[in-house]
């Protein structure tokens, strides 16, 4: 029993240490991927909790949904990285209703920078 126990937790540890040492690059993003750790920060606390599977909101689902992104093709990804440009610079998310109901959410003005950064950086990119 012992050694089923001290196994398991091995086990649990080295897949830990696994995860945390995959490679990445020098934005902190791991190969393949298309976020950096500090934008996959901000989706995670402020947008994925409405624009993913599990998001309550059929309007914001049909407007994006940040696991698809990478999967789109090339012109449709630039499109996408355009609206959420325009989006972000225009403060129009989280909606008005949201932020209402959950100030929390409002995106910071550093978290606007790293959202419109990173989309910019991402679609000047895939334009070369």
């Amino acid at each position: 029993m012992k050694n089923s126990i001290s196994i398991i937790a091995l086990v649990i540890i080295g897949g830990y240490f696994f995860i945390q040492s995959s490679p990445r690059d020098q934005a902190g993003q791991k190969p393949g991927s298309i976020y950096t750790a500090g934008v996959k920060k901000v989706i995670d606390e402020k947008c994925y909790g409405c624009h993913s599977a599990a998001g309550k909101s059929r309007d914001a689902k049909n407007a994006l949904m940040w696991d698809s992104l990478p999967g789109l093709p090339k012109g449709k990804l630039v499109a996408t990285l355009d609206d959420i440009i325009k989006v972000v610079g225009k403060n129009k998310m989280p909606p008005a209703g949201v932020i209402k109901e959950y100030p929390e959410m409002r995106l910071l003005p550093s978290e606007k920078q790293i959202l419109q950064s990173w989309a910019e950086s991402r679609a000047d990119s895939l334009l070369k």
